[in-house]
């Protein structure tokens, strides 16, 4: 018997499929990872078309099927696309989207991941007006700290006891960090995130592409 069930969800990332067609991955509001072929997607003009970028949030109708299934109905919630045209935070939201897609590619459902992603886009996208560096690191650092935390790996013991300004991220909401002008030196910031990216890459199965291209450009 067919099974249809609705879901929010956020667009992790996209694969084309034959002529015309979409795989994305998706990241549901129930915490979960989605795989779904979203049919026509890249005809011009499509509704699909503008709702399968990376960043995109949308409320949607899914047919289950045995391995993917399929968008039937979906409706636009937020696009982000504050996010998509500043550079650095592009890169820095491609690492939160790669690795919620990553720590949930198993059928592992991580509870608040949803939330937590959906809070450090929200705050990523007021420092993607402001075009502040500093902000931009602090964000990214919280970010992972509070995703290691989530799948287990606190980073407390590591580098919180050793470091209590990586506590304070861990504990700071993003939407704090995201309105802060505090007058803390850059230099600082950005070896804050290099002891969290360095804590990140020793304990995940897996590299993210996108954090090389991020450790690039500071």
């Amino acid at each position: 018997m067919a099974r249809s069930y609705i879901a929010q969800v956020l667009v992790l990332a996209k694969t084309k499929l034959g002529e015309t067609d979409l795989i994305l991955t998706l990241l549901s509001s129930e915490n979960s990872q989605i795989r779904a072929v979203a049919k026509g997607a890249r005809k011009p003009g499509a509704k699909l078309c503008g709702l399968s970028e990376p960043f995109t949030v949308f409320d949607a109708k899914f047919h289950a099927g045995k391995s993917l299934d399929i968008v039937q109905e979906a409706g636009a919630v937020e696009s982000y696309a504050s996010i998509r045209e500043n550079y650095n935070c592009l890169i820095a939201g491609s690492v939160a989207l790669e690795l919620a897609t990553l720590v949930t590619n198993d059928g592992d459902t991580i509870p608040r991941l949803y939330a937590m992603t959906r809070a450090f886009l929200d705050a990523l996208s007021i420092v993607a007006t402001d075009e502040n560096e500093q902000q931009l690191h602090l964000l990214l650092t919280a970010y992972l700290l509070k995703a290691m935390a989530m799948i287990g790996y606190s980073p407390e013991y590591e580098l919180c006891a050793q470091n209590p300004e990586l506590a304070d991220l861990l504990r700071s909401t993003f939407a704090q960090l995201a309105k802060s002008h505090s007058g803390d030196n850059l230099q600082a910031s950005k070896r804050q995130l290099r002891q969290t990216v360095n804590f990140t890459e020793k304990h995940l199965p897996a590299p993210l592409k996108s954090l090389i291209y991020y450790k690039k450009s500071m």
